[in-house]
C-alpha cells in the first residue's frame, strides 16, 4: 500500500501536503477514488450491456427471463466483492486513523486552540516550553510552529460547535464546548498555511480562518523571544 503516497499531486489534485500525515491520507483518498471509481465504470457498462441485451429488437414484448441460480451467484459475488474491497479500505485506512489519534511523541509541543465565534484564541508555550506559564504568548487565528518537531492541539469550544481544520496537514477534528480533545501532528514544510472552520458555527462563519505558521528553528526562537503576542494580522481574521 505505500505506492499510495502521492509525493508530487501537491498542485492541482490535493492542497500541498505539509504534515507527516498527509501523503498517507492522500493516499486513503487516492485508493478510495480508484476503487469508488472502478465500481462506477463496471456498473455502467452492466447497466448499458442488460439495455443493449433486452433491446426492443430482440424482446418486442418487453418480456426477459433469466435462470434463477446464475442471478442467486451473481447477487452474492457481488456482495463478497463489495465486501473486500471495504475491508481493503479498512485495513489500509485504520492504521492511519490509529496514528493520528494516538498519544504524542514525548517532546511535542504543546498548544492550546480555544474557538469562539467567530476566533481562534491560540495560546503558544513560551521559552519554558510549558503551556500556561508566565512567558505564553496568545494570538489571535495564528497557529506558530518550528518545523519538524511533533505539535500537540489541545482544542476546546467556548461557546459552540467548531471544527479546526489545517487542510495542507490533512488534519480535522470538531472543536466541542467543555471538552479538550488533543490531537498532534509534525509540520514538514517552512511557509504559511490556511486554518479554517469546516463546520457552520454562526451568521458569519465565513470569517473564522487563519495561518498557520511553520518557522525553520532559528526564526521560531526570534518570535519566542520578541514576545510579540499580537502580530501582523492576527486581529485581522475573524474579529471581535
Amino acid at each position: 500500500m505505500d505506492g499510495f503516497h502521492l509525493e508530487s499531486m501537491g498542485s492541482g489534485w490535493w492542497p500541498q501536503a505539509s504534515s507527516s500525515f498527509a501523503e498517507e491520507v492522500d493516499g486513503l483518498f487516492l485508493l478510495i477514488a480508484i476503487t469508488v471509481g472502478a465500481w462506477f465504470v463496471l456498473c455502467q457498462v452492466a447497466m448499458w450491456f442488460l439495455l443493449w441485451r433486452a433491446r426492443r429488437q430482440r424482446h418486442p414484448l418487453g418480456e426477459v427471463s433469466g435462470e434463477p441460480q446464475r442471478e442467486n451467484w451473481s447477487i452474492v459475488s457481488l456482495g463478497l466483492a463489495v465486501l473486500v474491497c471495504d475491508l481493503v479500505i479498512e485495513a489500509y485506512g485504520h492504521p492511519i486513523w490509529r496514528r493520528m489519534v494516538s498519544e504524542p511523541p514525548e517532546n511535542a509541543l504543546a498548544v492550546r486552540v480555544e474557538a469562539r465565534q467567530f476566533v481562534w484564541e491560540i495560546r503558544h508555550a513560551g521559552a519554558d516550553g510549558r503551556l500556561d506559564t508566565e512567558d505564553d504568548l496568545e494570538v489571535q487565528n495564528e497557529l506558530h510552529v518550528p518545523l519538524g518537531r511533533p505539535v500537540e492541539l489541545r482544542l476546546r469550544s467556548r461557546d459552540v460547535i467548531h471544527s479546526f481544520f489545517l487542510p495542507t496537514a490533512r488534519l480535522k477534528q470538531d472543536v466541542l464546548p467543555g471538552v479538550e480533545i488533543r490531537r498532534w501532528f509534525v509540520p514538514t514544510q517552512v511557509g504559511r498555511f490556511p486554518i479554517a472552520c469546516a463546520e457552520l458555527c454562526g451568521f458569519a462563519h465565513y470569517r473564522m480562518g487563519g495561518e498557520l505558521i511553520v518557522h525553520d528553528e532559528e526564526s521560531y526562537r526570534h518570535w519566542l523571544a520578541s514576545g510579540n503576542a499580537l502580530t501582523d494580522g492576527g486581529l485581522g481574521r475573524g474579529g471581535r
